[in-house]
Parts: structure tokens; sequence; C-alpha cells
């Protein structure tokens, strides 16, 4: 996610970064299948990810109005920036509902879907956003103060008293636009149906389009975010849409030059360039990023010859509003390679504690007491070490800083990795003394865990075991299992991920996947797990389409599957009773639609891969039992004292 291009650490900000193809979208652009008012619109949630139980604070809507906010209005809005609907709703402050949004529209009816995606981030009486995604507040940021056109965040549903006869530009930031991200596809059947995320976001083109053509005919519309990816497979899209440019990449220090060049129609072409990346190999088959020509004009990212290469750390503006979830940044850049992630292609910086806080001082003024920070791999952050061996006091300076602060309760990162902790559990272990976490306070993060394979890992992510070495300092799964009951005996609830549809992956590698989360499951170790269809990113990127998992589903894929869900499920059921606890009847009634409603799907999925290929039955009953992981029976203390004897040699 790297912030200002539109792109934060976690891939969302206005304009930017992101997966790969789409074939099998069945868009239509057409009128919407469900009739809702625009007050029902709320605002979508961040589909794919899994944010701790304590990310979401709660932000009464009459409180929040009050806070935080700009000063009135006092003339038109030339720059509107808004977001997908898709991602406003804090789903019940539950992790779990985070997914809801993937799901297809006729499988979940209107009223379900709106109950269980409150609350929304309120509005105030100017209809700006009171909490906005974290990608947007770094461009209001970027802009305000710094351009001559007036620039305001608004909320989704109350575009109207922004959109005039005065406005220039109108910046949507989207993470899933299309519906074809990787996660998304799992749900809806390699986009075959339409999912919530795509309904909202059309719907808000819809009267965006309709404002415009009104009001501001000439108004230029400007999307971006971790979405963009999307559009590139799929530029027809962008006639459909009405949508006039669509941009990749950081342009934290530079988006004055970039928005006033949209107004203008005078793009300075020695910073930007009208094209997108793509992947190209030599000879040898090492990959190769390239950039190519859009003959059209209408992919916006940074010249690749420019002396602008990327924003410094210096060069990034502090939010002036509160962002959703009380985000807030401390590195840009991953440093792993993983062959299949747009976030490996971007260097490593560092925000110092002192800048963190200043966002987290905006939060808190904002009513949110909870930092989550923006990263895509906190294990990284301030990172020295050649071997990746993390830089412990600078983490724990880093929270010990913001924890300091009067107001905050607690914090939690967005991404980390696994075998960091597997080699150091004191890593865990000190987070979450410093932020208090305890049996009713846990730390969430998304991790992606990828594959229970050695060959897979090592093909695709062996840097992912740093500062570890899958097959020589033990067997992935062995890393994952021991980092695992570090997690969650220091009070860590990890969210992870896996691909399928890797290039080399085969029912072996397979069914040691299944094996790896079923071992877990049988220690009553709290995880979740979630499948997600190979999207070619990273040095990866434009090599290949969407993975259509369900074309061509071996009955272990589809084992794979059905125990990824069986496993939520077990987690729903341990976690639902949490949810509305200031409220009986909500907690009764959410409970209540989770439980019966995992059930459901997982009755109704295991009916499905048994309908379009018998044989997956005879699989599915083998992975019920099946728990199998390969050791060489590593003994992990061994790393935590080489670790001490290099910290004080």
């Amino acid at each position: 996610m790297g912030p200002v291009g539109f792109e934060p650490t976690t891939s969302r900000v206005l304009l930017l970064q992101d997966p790969e193809p789409g074939v099998h979208s069945m868009l239509d652009y057409g009128p919407p299948r469900h009739t809702q008012t625009c007050s029902l619109l709320k605002f979508g949630g961040n589909p794919g990810t899994s944010d701790g139980p304590n990310s979401h604070p709660r932000l009464p809507a009459e409180k929040a109005k009050m806070r935080g906010q700009s000063p009135p209005i006092t003339g038109m809005t030339n720059i509107v920036l808004t977001f997908d609907p898709s991602l406003g709703h804090m789903f019940r402050n539950f992790p779990l509902l985070s997914f809801l949004p993937c799901a297809p529209v006729r499988f979940v009816p209107p009223p379900i879907y709106y109950y269980l995606a409150q609350p929304t981030v309120p509005a105030d009486e100017h209809g700006r956003a009171v909490l906005a995604p974290y990608g947007i507040r770094k461009l209001e940021a970027s802009l305000k103060g710094r351009t001559k056109y007036t620039v305001e965040v608004v909320h989704p549903d109350h575009l109207e008293k922004h959109i005039r006869e005065d406005t220039k530009v109108i910046g949507v930031n989207t993470m899933d636009p299309l519906g074809i991200g990787p996660l998304t596809l799992m749900f809806n059947n390699a986009g075959r149906e339409r999912s919530w995320v795509t309904e909202e976001f059309l719907g808000l083109m819809r009267r965006i389009n309709a404002l415009r053509k009104e009001r501001s005919p000439k108004a230029k519309v400007v999307i971006g975010g971790s979405g963009v990816w999307e559009f590139q497979m799929m530029p027809e899209a962008l006639d459909k849409l009405g949508i006039d440019y669509a941009v990749e990449g950081e342009i934290d220090d530079i988006a004055p030059l970039l928005f006033e060049g949209i107004i203008e129609d005078s793009i300075d072409t020695t910073v930007f360039m009208f094209g997108y990346k793509s992947t190209t190999f030599d000879i040898n088959g090492r990959p190769r990023i390239t950039y190519v020509k859009d003959p059209s004009g209408r992919f916006i990212t940074r010249h690749p010859f420019s002396r602008f290469k990327l924003p410094k750390v210096g060069e990034i503006p502090t939010i002036i509003n509160p962002a959703i979830s009380g985000q807030a940044e401390i590195m840009r850049g991953c440093g792993l390679d993983c062959d299949f992630c747009e976030v490996t292609t971007r260097p490593l910086r560092y925000y110092p504690p002192e800048k963190v806080l200043e966002e987290v001082k905006v939060n808190v003024r904002g009513g949110l007491r909870h930092a989550w920070f923006v990263t895509d791999n906190q294990w990284a952050y301030m990172l020295k070490d050649k071997d990746y061996w993390p830089n412990k006091e600078a983490i724990f300076e880093l929270y010990r800083t913001v924890m300091s602060y009067p107001g905050v309760t607690g914090a939690n990162p967005m991404h980390a990795t696994l075998a960091p902790v597997a080699a150091d559990p004191e890593l865990a272990f000190g987070v979450a003394k410093i932020v208090r976490a305890g049996p009713r306070k846990h730390i969430g993060v998304q991790i992606g865990l990828e594959t229970g394979s050695d060959k897979l890992i090592k093909m695709h992510a062996s840097r992912k075991a740093l500062p570890l070495r899958v097959g020589v300092d033990g067997t992935w799964a062995e890393i994952v299992v021991e980092a695992q009951k570090a997690y969650n005996a220091a009070y860590w609830i990890p969210a992870y991920t896996i691909i399928l549809g890797m290039a080399g992956e085969t029912d072996d590698d397979i069914w040691d996947t299944i094996g790896l989360i079923n071992y877990m499951a049988s220690l009553n170790l709290y995880f979740t797990v979630t499948p997600m269809a190979l999207v070619s990113l990273g040095s990866l990127r434009g090599t290949r389409t969407l993975t259509d998992v369900y074309a061509s589903m071996t009955p272990a894929q589809a084992a794979l599957i059905y125990v990824c869900w069986k496993n939520t499920k077990r987690m729903a059921e341990a976690l639902a009773w949490r949810i509305g606890r200031d409220n009986p009847f909500y907690k009764i009634l959410t409970t209540l639609i989770l439980n019966v409603g995992a059930k459901i799907w997982l009755d109704a999925l295991k009916r499905y891969f048994v309908r379009v290929n018998p044989e997956n039955e005879r699989a599915i009953e083998r992975a019920e039992r099946y728990t199998h992981i390969k050791t060489t029976g590593t003994d992990f203390r061994k790393f935590r004292e080489r670790y001490k004897a290099m910290l004080h040699a």
C-alpha cells in the first residue's frame, strides 16, 4: 500500500496498485438489481482483509460530527474526493465479516448485507466523511494547502452537496471495483457472479455520472487505489463507467501537479507518463518491470525516467483528518520479493516514531483511540540486518511511543509475517505487553501463509521464511506452527491467506496445505485462513490471466477450499458471541446469523463441489481427517540463542 499515489501499504489510496487479470467478469453496467436508496448504500468494508477484533473503534455519529473536521464550507468544491462504498462498513466490528462484500448479491439478501455491514462511517452536516480510507486521507493532505483549488473528502452518500458547476475533478478510491480481486474470485465463481463489492461500486459510479451530467459536464472522473489494476485488465470498463483517468503509484509529493494538470489539461510529461506497468522476461527468465504506452492516455503513472522517482519520507504529508480504524502508516515496502506481490516492487522506507505519532494524534482528536499501523510487513520496520532479523528495539520503541500518548488504548499492525516470530517469540510477546493485550483484548494481524508446501514456498516466496531457511532450518509447516503457537500465546489472532493456482502446484502441495490447516485446528489454535485465486502481480504481472480455480478444480483443491471455510466456521462459532456486547439483542441476533449462516454456507459449498464432480466428496471426507505435516524435529530454541548471541556480539 503505498499511500499517496493512492496506494497505501495495505492496498488502499486514491489511485493505484495490486493484482491482475480477469476473464469471466459478467459485469452488467445497467440498472441496479436492487432498488436501494442512497441512504442504504452506506459503506462497504475492506474485502479480503482481516482486521483485528479491536481494529474498528466505535464512534457515535452524533459525536463524530463534532470531531476532527475541517472548517465549514465557504464555497464550491473544485476537487471532490470520495471512495468506494465497500470501504466504509465496520461490519459489526467483527473481522470475519469484512469478507462479506465479496459474496454474490443473489446469495446475500440486501437486508442481511446492510445489517451485517453496520456501523457505517458518519458524515458531518456538510456531507464530508468524518472518517475515510487512509489513502484518501493521504491524498487530501497532499492537496490541501498545496493547490489553488478547493478540496474536500465527501461521503459517498452526500455527493450532491459538493458536485456542482465549479467541480473540476471527482477522485474515487477503490479496492475491487470489478469484482476480480483474488479473494472475490473465490466467492463469485471466478467473476461469473456479481459481488456486493461491485454492486456498491457501480451504484456509486451511476450517481457520480448522473450528478456530473446534470451539474458539471466538464468535470473529470479519476479512479485510483489498489483496484486500478482491474481497469488495466478490462480497459473497456473505463468508458462504460464514465472514467477519464486511472492513476497508479505513489504521488504524495506530486499530487498537486497531477490534479492541476488534469484540470488545466497540461499534465507535465517530464513527471508523468500515460501508461502502466507490465512484466517482460530476459533470455534467462528473469523478470523486468516495464512501462507500457497507453495510446488513449488514460492510465497515468510516474515517468520511469523522471528525476522524481518516489517520494522520500520527508515529502510524505501527515494526514489532517481521521482515517477509518485509526490507521497510521509506519513504513512502505516489504522486502520479501514474493513473485506474485505488487508490494515487493517498492523500496523499503520507514517513518520515525514521531512522524507516526503525528497521524495517531489526528485520529485521537477524531475519537479513535486504537492505532492501526499501515504496513505490509511490520517485522521489517527499521530493518538493518541482512539476514532479516527484525529490529526488535525499534519496533518496541514505536509501540511505546504511540501507547504513551494520552487517549491511546491499543495498537496493532495491518500485516506481518510468520518466520521472525518462530525464530524469536519475544517479538509477539513484547508488542503484546506494550499494548496490554490479554484474553479479552487480542491483536489482529493479516499474514500471507500462501501454502503448506516447502516446494511452492521456495519457488515463489523463499524470502518469506527469513531469517530462517526452508529445508535448512526446518520445514515451512514447522515454521508456521511454531509462529502460530507463539502468536496465540501472546494474544494475537492471525488472519491467513493462501493462494491456489501457483505455477508448479500439484495435489501433493495442496494436501500439504490441508494437513497444516487441520493440524493447527486440532491443537485448538485461533486463526482464520482464506483461500485466494492467484493474481499475477509483482514480477509475474501481465504474464497470465486471472486464475479460474473452478474451471479446472481438482478434488484436492475442492477439499482445501472446504477445509479453509470449515475453519472459518469454527472461528465464527468461537468468536461471534463477542459481537454486539453492548446490546444483548444484537449479540443474540448477530451470533445466530453468523452461526447459522456459516453452517448453511459450508453445507452449500460441499453440495456444490459434489455436484460438479462426485470425486470431490471422497477428497472432502479424507480432508476432514487429514492432519499430517512434514517435520524435521526442529528445536527452535537454537535460533533464539543464536539471535541473542548476535545481539551481544
